[in-house]
């Protein structure tokens, strides 16, 4: 990397010296809610959770030395990106104009941030001065009020008049700048260094300006809008009031939005408590509501809670695929089928009508599942209930992996839940991982941010009680706000298998209640529970947590027997694609069927699934796909040996295709793709 003028870094270490007096050290990890009065509880710091082996310490390490490392060959190529020359440029260090999408800004961003979290884990040096000369270069960068858009700032320093702040929504200023505080609130916390959090402050400071004087400019163009997170967090990492009060602005400015520009795509429609239902643009939507609720953690106003509960129980009961991916549509229309006609307006990468839910020619952007795992984690958060963290799963595992090959190099924008080759149309994005996509290269560092990050959401803390949200094998040493300390060990084969086990190694001297997940798909009966191998009396509801409370010691050891198999899954018959269609769960994870895997002469438009056949008769196998450690699936299937279709035949007339039975293997959904380019299905007929 190009080594940094000794004068920036000495300016950045100035500013740094004269913020410390002004940050409070010691605040949690990724989302800090210790102080949130309307959250139920918090997460533990950055460090504290160590995935140890199996399947999150394989992703973890694939992340620290694949991951992150490749996406900074791409970034820094102006070959293959310009987002990191784009900075280099507005900072004055090489010639040359903007070029790339013009949210690249944040996306390089979303990189740093998940650069930051590795640094947290590894505490590796040459992480920490890599940062130092990036951090030094963005400072640079930006402009002296605070703002930061490369796509303005070059050509106004090269002397372009006509280059002005907000001259096109589309230019996703407040988006890149909500980024930068996001990113700068878990460098800090890594680090404990302010030089990128001085560039956030600054951000955040021109963005309230911009609030107090020109309000109807500044709600025209929230687009995917990262800043209301961004400045929550930046409030609760320097707990400057000023910051609070520009979170609870900026959700009131969007009414402001004048009725000829606002659209259901960019949910400006209408004033966000009039919504009751998920609209437009699928990550933008779910960026606003992840922010809503952060605004409502801090602010306790629950016509912002209303809203969101609405809002999340019509997603999760009629707008999400099974893999939790939301967004389902290429382009749709808003509102859908209205009286209205003249109110209709195009919208895209979208939620679109109840139920509408398509397999072949699904959206399913790989953001909008990062959206959605980031909002559906407040609102478990806010409000305790098990099922919001069992969406989080959900979405965690068969949504966010998938948008990255299992070797760490290649990426899906959109996450389609059936590819056949014979389906001809041209959709504007591949179905295939790709190792770039320069015209849009926001999925790519969201995805690995996230599996960077995973591990902070595995605990949680309130007073006296200690969460286990997620299952993998880990260990913890972590402490509650007022010093008291946790350590244990976490055991398991999880998500292939359910036994988990808890080794405590300290605990306060004070009783605690023990909070464990009990999934809401585990069958009723399912699950067991031993404290010291004496059996916890009481029923283990499934959508629940249950609670055991006690004086723990070192020592003590608690197992938890999630007694999952695979089971055979449907969906609601108003889901038109999926009518009369099966397929297949273990646990948190749903499977699909690869055509590779078929035998000679069967096609996959021709394989059907029978419950009576299938139940209870899956043999499960350890495989390796592209180096992972995967669970395969085999089951009795049957292939109808259906009659070609002549090209251009739209209809025929129905005959009875014979059945002929065999042995059907299943891979997770989450490694598809990762032999070829294969023809795959979620969804498979029911015979």
């Amino acid at each position: 990397m190009t080594s940094i003028p000794t004068l920036v870094g000495r300016l950045l270490v100035l500013a740094s010296v004269a913020l410390s007096c002004t940050v409070r050290a010691g605040e949690r990890g990724l989302i800090d809610t210790t102080r949130s009065p309307s959250a139920k509880m918090y997460m533990t710091d950055l460090a504290d959770v160590r995935w140890t082996e199996g399947f999150w310490a394989e992703r973890f390490d694939v992340c620290r030395t694949t991951m992150v490392p490749h996406l900074w060959t791409i970034f820094s190529s102006e070959k293959d990106s310009h987002a990191w020359a784009n900075y280099r440029i507005a900072a004055g260090l090489q010639p040359g104009k903007f070029a790339g999408p013009t949210f690249n800004d944040g996306d390089f961003l979303k990189w740093l941030e998940a650069l930051a979290q590795i640094y947290a884990v590894t505490r590796d040096p040459a992480i920490d001065r890599q940062m130092d000369e990036i951090i030094a270069v963005v400072a640079k960068a930006q402009r002296e009020d605070g703002y930061l858009h490369t796509r303005t700032i070059i050509p106004q320093r090269q002397g372009n008049a006509k280059a002005k702040e907000f001259a096109d929504r589309d230019h996703f200023e407040t988006y890149n700048m909500g980024h930068l505080m996001t990113a700068a609130c878990v460098h800090y916390r890594a680090t404990g260094k302010t030089t990128l959090l001085a560039c956030a402050r600054k951000a955040a400071d021109y963005i309230e300006r911009l609030c107090a004087t020109a309000p109807a400019d500044l709600a025209r163009n929230a687009i995917c809008p990262s800043h209301y997170m961004g400045v929550v967090e930046l409030y609760r990492a320097t707990r400057e009031p000023r910051y609070l009060e520009l979170a609870k602005q900026l959700i009131e400015i969007r009414s402001l939005v004048p009725a000829d520009v606002g659209s259901d795509m960019n949910q400006d429609r209408m004033p966000f408590r009039q919504m009751t239902e998920a609209v437009g643009h699928a990550v933008r939507a779910n960026y606003l509501y992840a922010g809503a609720a952060d605004v409502f953690a801090e602010s306790g106003d629950v016509t912002l809670f209303k809203t969101l509960a609405a809002i999340s129980e019509n997603v999760a009961g009629r707008k999400l695929a099974i893999t939790g991916a939301t967004g389902a549509l290429y382009d749709g229309a808003s509102p859908d089928g209205g009286s209205k006609h003249s109110a209709i307006k195009k919208v895209d990468q979208a939620y679109g009508r109840d139920y509408q839910l398509p397999n072949l020619t699904a959206y399913n952007e790989s953001c909008a599942t990062v959206g959605y795992v980031m909002w559906e984690w407040r609102m478990f958060t806010l409000t305790g209930a098990a099922h919001h963290a069992d969406l989080f799963e959900q979405a965690l595992y068969n949504g966010v992996l998938p948008a990255i090959s299992l070797e760490g190099k290649d990426y899906l924008y959109v996450n389609a839940l059936k590819k056949l080759h014979d389906f001809k149309w041209p959709m504007r994005w591949s179905r295939t991982r790709t190792p770039n996509i320069k015209s849009s290269f926001c999925c790519p560092p969201n995805v690995v941010r996230m599996i960077a990050q995973a591990h902070n959401y595995a605990y949680s803390l309130s007073p006296d009680a200690f969460w286990v949200n997620l299952y993998g094998a880990s260990t913890l040493d972590t402490a509650w706000t007022d010093g008291s300390r946790i350590v244990l060990k976490q055991e398991t084969d999880y998500p292939w298998s359910g036994t988990v086990r808890l080794t405590i190694g300290a605990a306060p001297t004070r009783d605690i209640a023990l909070k464990l997940r009990i999934p809401g798909w585990l069958p009723s009966g399912a699950a067991t529970l031993q404290v010291n191998g004496q059996p916890i009396a009481g029923e283990l509801t499934p959508g629940s947590y249950c609670e055991v409370k006690r004086t723990w010691k070192a020592g003590d050891v608690v197992t938890l027997a999630l007694n999952f198999q695979p089971a055979l899954w449907e969906a609601n018959p108003l889901v038109e694609e999926t009518l009369n269609q099966l397929t297949v769960r273990h646990g948190p994870l749903v499977y699909c069927l690869e055509s590779n895997d078929l035998p000679e002469g069967v096609r996959l438009t021709d394989v059907a699934l029978a419950l009576d056949k299938a139940h209870g008769r899956f043999e499960p196998r350890r495989e390796t796909i592209a180096g992972a450690n995967v669970v395969t699936l085999t089951l009795p299937a049957f292939a109808l040996d259906r009659r070609p279709w002549a090209p251009g035949q739209l209809y025929r007339a129905a005959s009875t295709p014979t059945p002929r039975e065999f042995p059907l293997k299943l891979v997770p959904y989450f490694a598809w793709g990762n032999r070829g380019d294969t023809e795959m299905s979620v969804w498979m007929p029911q015979r």
